[in-house]
């Protein structure tokens, strides 16, 4: 359990220490030059996914297996997710950062633009950015929260009118400044809980659906608008990834030091 608590704790310390050590000078930026206060803050954030990396691969020894299709770090591209436990996100960073770094010996085929004298570009190893669609209710977390607004991801209220609102705001912000972004979505809305499964078992019963074993019944309105606007400004690609443990856990195992040794995850562009 000690490893847990220190580790965790160096990961939340990290991110606190970043909001007041480097994003509140840097928020200045944001009345002066937009854009450039946009590159430097993705940069930052960019930076820091290489932490949870180090962390759980090198303390943790989590091993990482990525499989199917190769993902281009250049692209608008949608990224699709089962939701297995609440920790799946911190899991994702590690996997984007395997997949979007071929083999030596894969073929990549149409790889637009892939060489770039954008200096920023050259750090975040591509043109591309992450941003996940989150519930509105985590942009209040002090410190991971703050930080998740001023790189402005997608968070959802699960109120339409809101959401639509939001989402046209998002696309229409990134196609304004023509940043190129992986937008990770998890359909589901919410983890494979026990509780959660016997509601999904519910709503398809009711409504004459197959009962599913590992995934929930999907949240399919925000995804279908958010395809259809992204498409008519420069999508590239959509990635469905299938994501499973060898162990899952949450947020007390991760502290407890309960953590799985292999993690899997399928890319199918």
């Amino acid at each position: 359990m000690a490893l847990g608590v220190a580790i965790c704790g160096a990961w939340y310390y990290t991110i606190l220490s970043g909001f007041y050590v480097l994003y509140c000078p840097v928020m200045y930026l944001m009345f002066l030059n937009h854009s450039l206060y946009r590159k430097v803050v993705d940069v930052l954030f960019s930076l820091w996914e290489l932490y949870p990396v180090a962390l759980f691969q090198w303390c943790y020894h989590t091993r990482i297996r990525c499989f199917g299709d190769y993902v281009n770090p250049n692209e608008n591209t949608i990224i699709i997710m089962n939701h297995r436990t609440r920790v799946d996100w911190n899991y994702t960073w590690l996997a984007l950062y395997h997949a979007s770094k071929p083999v030596a010996d894969q073929r990549i085929e149409n790889i637009e633009n892939k060489d770039t004298n954008d200096i920023f570009d050259i750090i975040c190893g591509g043109k591309s950015r992450t941003k996940f669609v989150l519930k509105d209710e985590i942009k209040i977390v002090p410190g991971m929260g703050w930080i998740m607004q001023l790189n402005y991801f997608l968070y959802v209220r699960r109120n339409w009118q809101e959401d639509q609102v939001n989402l046209s705001q998002f696309v229409d912000y990134y196609n304004k400044l023509e940043c190129r972004n992986r937008i990770v979505l998890f359909p589901e809305g919410t983890d494979l809980s026990e509780d959660n499964k016997r509601r999904s078992r519910k709503f398809a019963e009711a409504n004459n659906l197959q009962c599913y074993e590992y995934v929930l019944h999907p949240r399919t309105k925000g995804w279908v608008a958010l395809c259809s606007r992204l498409r008519s400004s420069g999508l590239n690609s959509v990635y469905d990834v299938t994501v499973a443990y060898d162990n899952p856990v949450n947020e007390l195992d991760l502290l407890r030091g309960k953590l799985p040794q292999e993690v899997f995850f399928h890319f199918k562009r």
